[in-house]
């Protein structure tokens, strides 16, 4: 049982990049996972029984979305509709509230929040209001500066969003710091709560709900993708032998509902990276041990697609790293080779050397040799990236300082 459903970032307009070489079964997998993903959610919130789903983020962009695409949204909020279940959308303005209706033929069951207009509904019996916090001008006082909501039973949301891994890379703070708007603690009150959607891996912070988005669209993200579901209140059993006069009541939670949240799963692709080690051999060896370790990994024949990047773990030898990058075409044609979509959920997309092995022992072992020679270049890098380790807080993230550490070592030794 849940009263509100949230679904972040479905973008249903941004297709997931093709993958290199994946067979039709695979290619058409990716490609369909963001709508798959977005009606799980809706499947959630039938099941449920809840009175509301929230769609927040990128949703479908009406100067790119496809009739079918359109077709697909409108069918989906109208189903939810039947079976009592309404939709808000969280718009920037009311201009994109008309583009929107517009694009879709004004479906029953759909309404919209914008950062200058909440939306107040009334969900079994209590009186909910929206808020959007994206506001560039929020409301007197700001955010922050919100008053607990009029009314005995209401209840005040408060949603928000970064745009995490939308148009930033990797190297990008991990933090988000880049990111106009930020979630902040004094957002909740006793009768609030804040939903924060991002692609990015949040700290806790007390009162904030983070939810990552329905799917994941690369191997950088916080979760593999989810729903989040609140419910408002629990209604004593009618069984319990209180007597009438004694009930309390219904509109009286058990405990605090902002702990009610969950997550339900949504995703339809899983991005996973996997580590082998592999210290000599060829393609065929090293072929033969991924695929040993694929084989001894649970993968539900009727569960989300896989998408494996390999990483091979070589002990800090330059040698058999450059050995790797060498042979892993043929590695993975070898691989692929054995997939069968039909009873087999896991698709090599990827293998390197492993790019986040530490560079200590490299840093430790000092042979005395002369200056300018690639071992004392090898043990000064080492000492660097090791030293950025120590430091959380240095602009260059430790994991990037030593991939970049090892093309440079790799890059000799291939010269």
């Amino acid at each position: 049982m849940a009263d509100i459903v949230f679904a972040f970032d479905p973008a249903l307009d941004r297709p997931i990049p093709r993958l290199d070489a994946a067979p039709p079964a695979v290619a058409d997998a990716v490609a369909a996972a963001p709508l798959e993903a977005l009606e799980s959610a809706a499947a959630v919130a039938r099941h449920a029984n809840a009175s509301l789903l929230v769609l927040f983020g990128r949703v479908l962009d009406p100067q790119r979305a496809s009739p079918a695409q359109a077709a697909a949204l409108r069918s989906l909020i109208a189903g939810l509709s039947s079976h009592g279940c309404r939709t808000a959308w969280m718009a920037a303005d009311h201009a994109a509230c008309d583009d929107v209706s517009r694009m879709l033929g004004g479906p029953a069951g759909l309404c919209f929040v914008t950062p200058h207009d909440p939306l107040h509904l009334d969900i079994r019996g209590i009186g909910v209001e929206f808020i959007s916090a994206q506001a560039a001008s929020a409301p007197a006082g700001g955010i922050d500066g919100l008053t607990a909501p009029h009314g005995l039973h209401e209840r005040r949301i408060v949603v928000g969003w970064d745009a995490g891994h939308w148009n930033s890379e990797r190297w990008d703070r991990a933090d988000g710091t880049k990111d106009a708007h930020r979630p902040a603690a004094a957002w909740s009150h006793s009768t609030s709560v804040c939903v924060w959607g991002s692609r990015r891996r949040q700290p806790h912070v007390a009162g904030i709900h983070y939810l990552p988005a329905l799917q994941a669209r690369s191997a950088h993200e916080a979760a593999a993708g989810a729903c989040g579901l609140l419910t408002l209140l629990d209604h004593p059993p009618a069984d319990d032998g209180i007597a009438a006069a004694d009930r309390r009541d219904l509109h009286e939670s058990r405990s605090d509902w902002r702990n009610s949240w969950r997550e339900e799963p949504t995703h339809h692709v899983v991005w996973h990276t996997l580590g082998i080690p592999s210290a000599t051999g060829g393609d065929e060896e090293l072929a033969t041990a991924i695929w040993s370790t694929l084989e001894g990994m649970a993968f539900a024949p009727h569960g989300p697609l896989h998408v494996v990047r390999i990483h091979v773990e070589c002990g800090t030898s330059v040698p058999r790293r450059v050995r790797v990058a060498e042979i892993s075409a043929e590695t993975l044609a070898r691989v692929r080779q054995l997939f069968d979509a039909r009873t087999f959920r896991a698709w090599c997309n990827e293998l390197l050397a492993d790019p986040g092995e530490s560079l200590v022992a490299l840093g430790h072992t000092r042979s005395g040799a002369k200056p300018g020679s690639t071992t004392s270049f090898s043990t000064a890098l080492a000492d660097i990236c090791n030293g950025l380790e120590q430091q959380p807080l240095h602009t260059v993230p430790p994991d990037l300082a030593r991939e970049a550490a090892w093309l440079a070592l790799e890059l000799i030794e291939s010269t």
